[in-house]
């Protein structure tokens, strides 16, 4: 049985949640995965709704980036080092490209870094460490925080990737919903696309299935 995202229209944003059963989600294994871009065209455009902002990041904000990570990763570990260890290399650039997703009164409560990394030697953008504070996911935040990052991907580069795992699967659909596709290359990913295909209806995934690639 597939399930699909539920989609609702409010202040001029799609919402989109995926909501699977407990029963479902304790039985899928969590692949990492990497998706892909192979160009720049035809960013979704979502703007950012009513009661929010995002600005980019700031000097010597890395505690800022460590909270909201702290709170809203439901996977990896986040330590107070994993900041300096991701980004110290680059810190002159990370106020160009990194952003925050704040509440009109100024709290910061989402991240997204439009990164970069070298792949078999040649440079892509790279959609690197999507992440809301609890309290306000649901809410359809993570699309403009997509078309803003996107948005400073296309500046500088001509294709993009990111990296997830199929436990994301409200994620997973935002990433589709972009123009992302699965790199089936990656390690394991037959076997990683077809168990999300089973559970979730997109058309992206549906060509490739009819391909017979998953």
């Amino acid at each position: 049985m597939k399930w699909r995202a539920d989609t609702q229209e409010s202040t001029s944003l799609a919402q989109t949640c995926v909501v699977l059963p407990q029963s479902i989600v304790k039985k899928m294994k969590n692949y990492s995965v990497r998706m892909i871009r192979e160009n720049m065209e035809n960013i979704p455009q979502f703007p950012i709704p009513e009661g929010f902002a995002i600005r980019n990041y700031r000097r010597n904000e890395g505690h800022i980036w460590t909270r909201i990570l702290q709170a809203g990763e439901p996977y990896a570990e986040i330590d107070d080092g994993l900041f300096d260890r991701e980004f110290e290399r680059h810190l002159s650039v990370l106020e160009d490209r990194s952003f925050y997703l704040t509440t009109d009164a100024g709290e910061e409560i989402g991240t997204i870094t439009a990164w970069w990394q070298d792949i078999d030697g040649e440079v892509w953008g790279q959609i690197h460490w999507v992440v809301i504070h609890p309290d306000y996911q649901g809410r359809g935040l993570s699309k403009p925080m997509m078309t803003v990052a996107m948005e400073r991907l296309k500046q500088s580069h001509e294709r993009c990737f990111l990296g997830t795992s199929t436990g994301r699967m409200a994620a997973i659909k935002v990433y589709l919903d972009f123009g992302f596709t699965p790199d089936l290359s990656h390690e394991n990913s037959q076997e990683a696309w077809t168990e999300v295909a089973s559970v979730l209806e997109h058309p992206i995934l549906a060509r490739l299935a009819s391909q017979n690639l998953l």
